[in-house]
């Protein structure tokens, strides 16, 4: 199925002052953050704000610290409003982050910020990197092991599988399929995700809701003729 730009179905909408904020800080400078902002101005009740690494300081506790510095300093970059009900979401990757116990910290630090109250602070990390998130838009099936283990690195392998690459200015908008799939397969040890899994649909559910009448509106042409 070839899939259609949203510019050329849904025109953005801008978000109102009450709007919910969406506030996520990703590993990576490119693939996430062209991925999320696919889905800015869908809604305007709700505002998706990812936010890079800076100066490709990515690991779990660099984010961390730049969540803290901008929300936080004595002249705060960002807001937050539990009325609202924003979140503040950290997108990363195991790969070896788990060297020196960063990705424990992060999750120590989110757990003391959020503390009995309703979480705000909220973790979605992919094993072993955002890649199989992507993966799973297409595919119910776990990652062919013997082709992963060929001499390729996993982001290759997900270029090989969907042909041409993933292209996030359409193919995001798949993301209810990714969400049905990488539940489905989900499993975890140790309070993180097992190899070819991701906690990303945790961030897709809570987005979804304000979306889905948009992605409607992007897909009603493809349902009706497949070829397009």
């Amino acid at each position: 199925m070839k899939y259609l730009s949203r510019n050329k179905v849904y025109q953005k909408l801008e978000a109102n002052k009450d709007a919910r904020k969406i506030y996520i800080f990703c590993e990576g400078e490119k693939r996430e953050m062209e991925y999320f902002r696919y889905f800015q101005g869908f809604s305007s009740t709700i505002e998706i704000i990812p936010i890079p690494s800076e100066n490709g300081l990515s690991d779990p506790t660099k984010l961390m610290e730049n969540a803290e510095k901008l929300f936080f300093d004595e002249t705060p970059h960002y807001l937050l409003s539990k009325e609202q009900g924003d979140e503040v979401w950290f997108v990363i990757d195991t790969d070896r982050w788990n060297e020196k116990n960063k990705i424990a910290t992060l999750r120590d630090h989110c757990s003391n910020k959020n503390g009995e109250e309703k979480p705000m602070w909220l973790i979605a990390q992919s094993n072993p990197c955002f890649e199989i998130w992507l993966y799973y838009h297409f595919f119910d099936l776990n990652p062919n092991e013997e082709h992963v283990r060929s001499g390729m690195s996993f982001k290759q392998y997900v270029s090989t599988v969907i042909p041409g690459g993933f292209d996030s200015r359409s193919m995001p908008v798949a993301i209810q399929s990714a969400i049905l799939n990488a539940e489905q397969h989900y499993e975890e040890e140790g309070s993180q995700p097992v190899i070819y899994t991701t906690e990303v649909f945790k961030l897709g559910k809570v987005i979804l809701p304000y979306i889905k009448e948009a992605l409607d509106l992007i897909l009603a042409p493809l349902k009706k003729d497949p070829a397009i």
